[in-house]
């Protein structure tokens, strides 16, 4: 906490953090790292917007940043891990998670205070990092050779139920199913890394170097995927197709899978 080097970045909505927040930590809500594009939910915002945000609280200037978020619900917890990997984006090194959020932090009763907290701005520019970043066009051309993971629960990958953001049934070839889900535990705090560990292997493989690209409906809870491959257990290749089925169902082209015991 009092480590120069380190910087607290707490996502909860401005009145919940003025409440009570981890003594030292800045505040920057969930929204302001979001924007829509393209009629598309949950997208990474424009570079320069994104550069102004980064700036306004100094980020660059920390070896460190610790995301903290509310963890109530699977939601809250994605929007963690989004956050972390828009920072991955912008070039940010060094991301942590507050495994367990600010709800854990409550839970053992260590020091908060109340208020609110500046930080210094900088005017550096961001070092965009856009190998965490895959278009539908480059999923297009790799979709037989990469790993294609569908974060989305299995009812609307199998198509027994029509996800209601895409209006269409089914995955796009080749995907596998990983809910986001299995992701985190009842409290909020990830699952064992080891038991991680073995869904990816039976999913992805030990080939650390083979690219990954997770999806779900629009990049949202794909990055709950994203964090763990990349960031806890070292695939070095993991990228979000940040438009998700979304975009892919805009095109009434071929590309989407129903599984057969699915289909109506």
């Amino acid at each position: 906490m009092n480590n120069p080097s380190v910087i607290i970045l707490d996502i909860r909505s401005v009145q919940e953090y003025k409440e009570g927040h981890i003594p030292g930590s800045v505040n920057l809500t969930f929204t302001a790292w979001l924007t829509m594009q393209k009629n598309l939910d949950c997208q990474l915002p424009p570079e320069d917007e994104l550069n102004d945000t980064i700036c306004s609280i100094g980020l660059q200037k920390y070896e460190n940043v610790v995301i903290v978020g509310k963890t109530s619900t699977v939601l809250n917890c994605v929007n963690i891990t989004r956050v972390a990997w828009t920072l991955k984006y912008a070039g940010i090194k060094g991301l942590g998670i507050l495994n367990g959020g600010f709800n854990s932090w409550l839970s053992k009763n260590l020091p908060i205070q109340t208020g609110w907290q500046r930080k210094e701005k900088t005017r550096q520019k961001c070092k965009w990092d856009k190998s965490v970043l895959t278009t539908k066009e480059h999923l297009i051309k790799v979709m037989d050779i990469a790993a294609i993971i569908d974060t989305r629960l299995e009812k609307f990958y199998t198509g027994k139920e029509t996800d209601p953001k895409t209006k269409r049934k089914g995955h796009i070839p080749n995907a596998v199913n990983l809910p986001y889900s299995l992701v985190f535990k009842k409290d909020g705090t990830f699952e064992d890394k080891e038991k991680l560990k073995s869904i990816a292997y039976k999913a992805i493989g030990d080939n650390k170097e083979r690219e990954v690209i997770v999806l779900c409906c629009n990049g949202q809870y794909a990055s709950s995927w994203w964090f763990v491959l990349s960031e806890v257990l070292g695939y070095r290749k993991v990228s979000i197709y940040d438009g998700s089925m979304e975009e892919w169902c805009k095109d009434e082209g071929p590309f989407i899978i129903v599984s057969e015991k699915n289909k109506n």
